[in-house]
């Protein structure tokens, strides 16, 4: 199956005079009234499978997608994600419109910065820095319950983070994943480690606190369906996402917030059937769906404590049996319900993985400190996002291992003006020469879907 590289688009953009645009995907906004308002047809909904129609509804308000469209307007191609690992693709063949699931292209880099707090605050001092508001939200997050940042944070005090960021057409892309994070005020050094997706401080003892509860309490009830991000299915040879966890249980079973919130939205939700969501503190959004009833007086803008009966168990929407699919999301993006969410949660490294999360610790502690050294001393200097590099790096990653072209023409593009963060198109006329003449010397890679047999689509088929 020949998929071009993402990065093949802004060449083919500028054969065609096409325009690429990021949009936002707006609140309350149905799949259906997508394709309407951009003049597609709305059976790409009705005639996709169930699976598909249920990803479509785990479409985050506030997510960038992007359309490539011709000179005259007309829709080419949409990409819009679904989680951090899969998108939703629609896209033009011979004047017919399509609409399929396909991995998200992205590249994974790993960053770090160190920053003396300039008093303003810490969000805006590391932004500054990093050039991105996430990391910023993150650094305070998994400090903030063991930090008074009112009382405890002086000038010039100092944040160190090593961490892994996602690329995506050369902007940030999804959340953090951490290594390993330092607060230093005065003599004392706060530390974060993040070890197998769980934060823990020095010593290997939890850094989160359970404050959530499973929505089923004291029935039997067992998980039909697990959290994923992606997987290929072998005999639909289609990518599938499961964006939650299924609990089997019997119609009527009582439902529970899982914390205090706010509803966001509380009725019907196509593949969903009866939905419920709550908007929760510390950037935490739960889904309730395919309920047989919603309790009385849960209504979009009312709150609900913790263990609260908001609905009960049924099979309304897209649903072979009764069940409740419990959704979690944390700024937006899905996490494993279960990894957060338990009757009892550990409080520090299980045993048999503590020798492993020691020599973790070691390394990052070391290699933190060679970087504390480094800006004591002087030698440090963070490196903010600079668009263009990321570009050609994103490009290139994808197509060929032989990158010494485009690598003796970084230079020229380093020194050039920068591309702002909420760019959407590309204009600079230097960069896109030397685009086109990478890939009119390249041949574009093949991407083939695990257990499928190769096979040719025209070149309007694309996929970044």
């Amino acid at each position: 199956m020949k998929y071009f590289s993402l990065f093949s688009v802004f060449l083919f953009s500028l054969l065609w005079s096409a325009k690429i645009e990021k949009l936002n995907w707006g609140e309350s906004i149905s799949f259906t009234e997508f394709l309407q308002n951009n003049h597609l047809p709305t059976n790409l909904y009705y005639d996709a499978d169930d699976e598909t129609k249920k990803n479509m509804e785990d479409i985050q308000a506030g997510s960038d997608y992007y359309l490539l469209t011709d000179e005259n307007s007309s829709i080419l191609q949409v990409l819009i994600p679904i989680s951090e690992e899969l998108q939703i693709h629609i896209y033009k063949r011979r004047g017919k419109y399509y609409l399929e699931s396909i991995p998200i292209e992205y590249i994974k880099q790993k960053r770090d910065f160190v920053v003396r707090i300039t008093g303003s605050s810490v969000f805006n001092d590391i932004k500054k820095v990093t050039n991105y508001g996430r990391v910023a939200e993150y650094f305070v997050q998994i400090f903030k319950n063991r930090v008074d940042f009112n009382r405890e944070i002086y000038k010039h005090s100092i944040m160190a983070m090593i961490y892994y960021q996602k690329f995506r057409l050369g902007l940030h892309f999804g959340g953090v994943e951490l290594e390993i994070a330092m607060l230093q005020t005065g003599r004392k050094k706060k530390y974060v480690l993040g070890f197998e997706g769980v934060n823990y401080d020095i010593e290997g003892k939890r850094i989160e606190k359970n404050r959530l509860i499973r929505p089923l309490q004291n029935v039997k009830y067992w998980i039909s369906s697990k959290f994923t991000k992606r997987r290929w299915h072998p005999i639909l040879k289609k990518y599938r996402a499961h964006l939650g966890v299924d609990y089997a249980a019997p119609t009527g079973t009582p439902v529970y917030a899982t914390t205090d919130g706010k509803i966001v939205f509380a009725g019907w939700s196509r593949g969903y059937g009866k939905t419920v969501k709550i908007q929760h503190g510390g950037g935490y959004l739960s889904l309730y769906a395919h309920m047989s009833k919603i309790v009385k007086g849960v209504k979009i803008g009312s709150y609900v404590k913790q263990g609260e009966k908001i609905g009960e168990v049924g099979s309304t929407g897209l649903s072979t049996g009764p069940h409740l699919h419990f959704g979690l999301y944390h700024n937006g993006v899905a996490i494993d319900p279960e990894k957060v969410v338990a009757i009892k949660i550990r409080s520090s490294v299980p045993e048999n993985r503590k020798k492993e999360f020691f020599r973790f610790r070691d390394r990052a502690v070391e290699e933190l400190q060679i970087l504390l050294r480094d800006f004591k001393d002087g030698k440090y200097h963070n490196q903010p996002y600079e668009r263009y590099k990321l570009y050609c790096e994103a490009s290139i990653s994808n197509v060929s291992p032989d990158i010494s072209y485009y690598e003796n023409n970084i230079s020229n593009l380093e020194n050039s003006e920068k591309i702002e963060d909420n760019s959407s198109v590309v204009e600079d006329s230097e960069i896109q020469k030397v685009i086109e003449e990478y890939f009119q010397s390249k041949r574009l890679h093949l991407y083939i879907p695990p257990g499928s047999d190769e096979f040719e689509l025209s070149e309007e088929y694309m996929e970044y």
